[in-house]
């Protein structure tokens, strides 16, 4: 199950990457 919990990790941070860099873009 740590896999899964990774994977949720994971899916929370990209969104969180994403609108960092389109943040620091401007």
């Amino acid at each position: 199950m740590i896999e899964v919990f990774l994977f949720g990790i994971v899916l929370g941070l990209i969104p969180i990457t994403l609108a960092g860099l389109f943040v620091t873009a401007y």
